[in-house]
């Protein structure tokens, strides 16, 4: 009777084993739908309008998409021609239907939920806050220099906003409000003195209340780590890793730069915001996921101190 190598056939099993695993992950990167010769990422509208299509994030994807067939193969984005409410398409791509990804603020939340694609999609953008002061105010904030002096005067944020942990961990004070309606006509009655915003929405906001005596001012940003990335389904490994490396090859080629600051979204909210001319005070985001990347500088619009590129400050909020 032969002799049986045990060693060797525990090797082929396992590699046998590793092959079998292999196969759904890499089947579930891009979905065939509609019986469509090109596989699709499916992935939500992400603003109501004439041309979804035309949106940042979609347009980055099928960038992403393009700059991958050699590795990968051909793959295209669609859109979900489904018109549904966020917590439901966050479901379906929990539970992989519809959807194969979605672009989303990245928190360590949603990491729980899905798996992320880790590498910030729009430059850290998302986590630059300008922000409304009185009328004549300018000076006293332009006498702001660092953010020790920033501390001595008071901001405003609704009580539910994340923001509010994030500045009170860096030592600033904070006012807050269980809605955000009252918030620039508080500033405006001298409640608190500052009203940090989102920069993509603050010049859209500032016709809203135009009624008010309240500007937007002009001499610094507050920025933490807070950006968007592509988040799969928790067993779409290979979709993970295909969009991954199409960032990768993108920040290398120069093309993800390009794409950035010509986009009619991101172009046009930096001519509004003036960034170059700004003080940045730079405070830790201890609500971030422990994988974000502040120690590569390219991903970022401004790179951050050596401070707040380690582990300590994004799980402690220490400054």
């Amino acid at each position: 009777m032969p002799r049986i190598d045990l060693f060797a056939t525990n090797n082929a099993l396992a590699a046998i084993a590793i092959i079998l695993l292999s196969l759904p992950i890499a089947a579930h990167a891009c979905s065939r739908i509609d019986n469509s010769p090109t596989p699709v990422v499916v992935v939500p509208v992400k603003f109501k309008g004439n041309t979804p299509e035309k949106t940042y994030s979609f347009q980055l994807l099928q960038m992403l998409l393009e700059k991958t067939i050699d590795k990968f193969g051909p793959c295209s984005a669609k859109l979900l021609d489904k018109d549904l409410p966020r917590r439901r398409i966050e479901n379906h791509l929990q539970n992989n239907r519809y959807v194969n990804a979605i672009h989303l603020t990245a928190t360590q939340e949603r990491d729980k939920l899905f798996l992320p694609v880790k590498i910030p999609t729009d430059k850290g953008l998302m986590g630059m806050r300008l922000s409304f002061i009185r009328q004549g105010d300018q000076e006293l904030f332009s006498r702001v220099k660092n953010l020790n002096q920033l501390r001595s005067l008071a901001a405003g944020q609704s009580a539910y906003w994340q923001d509010v942990a994030i500045m009170r961990d860096a030592g600033l004070k904070v006012k807050t409000h269980f809605s955000t309606e009252p918030l620039p006509s508080m500033l405006a009655h001298q409640r608190f003195d500052y009203l940090p915003r989102g920069s993509m929405q603050l010049f859209t906001e500032l016709k809203i209340y135009a009624h008010l005596p309240i500007a937007v001012e002009k001499s610094f940003a507050i920025l933490y780590p807070s950006f968007s990335a592509f988040y799969v389904n928790k067993h779409n490994i290979a979709l993970a890793q295909r969009l991954e490396y199409g960032l990768k090859v993108a920040f290398e080629d120069g093309s993800f730069d390009e794409f950035f600051y010509s986009h009619p979204e991101t172009a046009t909210a930096l001519n509004h915001l003036q960034l170059k001319k700004r003080r940045y005070f730079k405070i830790c985001n201890p609500y971030a996921p422990p994988w974000t990347p502040t120690h590569i500088d390219k991903y970022w619009m401004s790179p951050w101190p050596k401070h707040l590129q380690n582990s300590h400050c994004l799980a402690k909020g220490a400054y």
